[in-house]
């Protein structure tokens, strides 16, 4: 049987607190680079008292920018993808994991749409692990937090929270899937 989707969303990085510094610190690199392959090539001004030929100048002057450029294509090339279908929910971080995780449902007591402190819970975006779990989030603060029996959850950043969250509960009832109730914890095992 062909598995319904119920739910995708695409995530990039387009937060100004990243790509701000980003583009910041690869123009001053870059202009540096020009700078100095500028004074030393073309006004004959050797750069230091030790100065590397022109070509040396131009081919590691090549390289930095290229470096700087590839990281720059690296970040915009970074998404989350989530879906969710009849058969389950499945995330993969482009292009850091090549094989896309479906989430093991089978002790969850709840999913629960939350909002969350990325960088104060996380250490901020990305796949990230907290204290009690993972997250997987691209922006935002908005998201879904699973969680399970074993007090592990798993948080799932969304830009919109409330339509995953109600995919995953159509995903669940349409596998059979209840939540698991916490354990009990007994007055005396708190003590």
């Amino acid at each position: 049987m062909q598995p319904t989707m119920l739910f995708r969303e695409d995530q990039t990085f387009r937060s100004p607190f990243l790509w701000i510094p980003l583009f910041g610190v690869t123009a001053f690199c870059c202009g540096t680079v020009v700078w100095m392959i500028s004074r030393q090539v073309i006004q004959d001004i050797p750069f230091g008292d030790d100065a590397m030929s022109n070509m040396q100048m131009v081919g590691l002057g090549g390289i930095v920018i290229a470096m700087n450029l590839a990281l720059l294509l690296f970040v915009a090339s970074l998404k989350l993808q989530v879906e969710v279908t009849t058969q389950g929910l499945f995330i993969r971080f482009l292009p850091l994991q090549r094989k896309t995780r479906q989430i093991d449902f089978s002790d969850v007591t709840g999913v629960n749409s939350v909002v969350y402190r990325p960088a104060m819970e996380y250490g901020g975006w990305g796949i990230r692990y907290g204290r009690n779990g993972q997250a997987y989030n691209a922006r935002g603060n908005l998201g879904v937090r699973i969680d399970y029996s074993n007090g592990y959850h798993l948080l799932v950043g969304s830009c919109h929270p409330d339509e995953l969250k109600e995919a995953l509960d159509a995903m669940m009832v349409a596998q059979g899937i209840e939540c698991v109730p916490p354990p009990e914890v007994s007055k005396e095992d708190s003590e």
